[in-house]
């Protein structure tokens, strides 16, 4: 009862913080560039992440990417959370190149590319907590593995859009990973 009333405030503290997310004029472009017909847009400008693919006027969202938008938490709701003991998992997006190395501590490395079975054995309980996050608020990669895990039955999933930018320099530890 204490675990469900605690993360209902955070998830409470972390909406009524407001939208983290930048304004881009479309609600399917990652990007904080404004729209335009192209299909592939390139996703982080700082070139911290990915180029992804993403729905723009009417074009089809595979299965993974029609799951619901992602419920969110700010700096101070992660910081929180982990703070208060509550048992939950947090996971690092980022993959290949866009893979420095540091991490919130405690984080594990998984990405929307993971199998179902590599899933499976870093997180075998569909209910328990589990937070994604990547580089910053225009990478999509922490976007894309919540809506991943989302597809295969995870229920219990919160979206950290800052990353781990937002994370160090809000003066917050990162442990290195490699």
């Amino acid at each position: 009862m204490k675990r469900t009333i605690l993360i209902l405030s955070v998830l409470l503290i972390s909406f009524f913080a407001g939208n983290l997310e930048a304004e881009t004029g479309c609600s399917s472009c990652s990007s904080v560039e404004s729209c335009s017909d192209a299909y592939t847009k390139k996703a982080c400008p700082d070139d911290t992440c990915a180029d992804t693919e993403h729905e723009h006027k009417g074009e089809k969202k595979s299965a993974v990417e029609a799951v619901e938008e992602p419920a969110k938490v700010n700096t101070s709701g992660l910081k929180t959370l982990i703070g208060s003991g509550v048992p939950l998992t947090i996971l690092d997006a980022r993959s290949g190149k866009y893979d420095d190395g540091k991490r919130i501590p405690g984080a594990l490395s998984l990405n929307a590319e993971s199998k179902p079975e590599e899933i499976a054995k870093v997180l075998p309980n569909k209910d328990a907590l589990i937070i994604t996050y990547c580089s910053n608020l225009q990478c999509p990669a922490s976007d894309m593995l919540y809506k991943h895990l989302k597809s295969l039955g995870y229920s219990n999933l919160l979206e950290y859009p800052e990353g781990i930018q937002g994370w160090i320099e809000a003066g917050n530890p990162v442990k290195s990973a490699k």
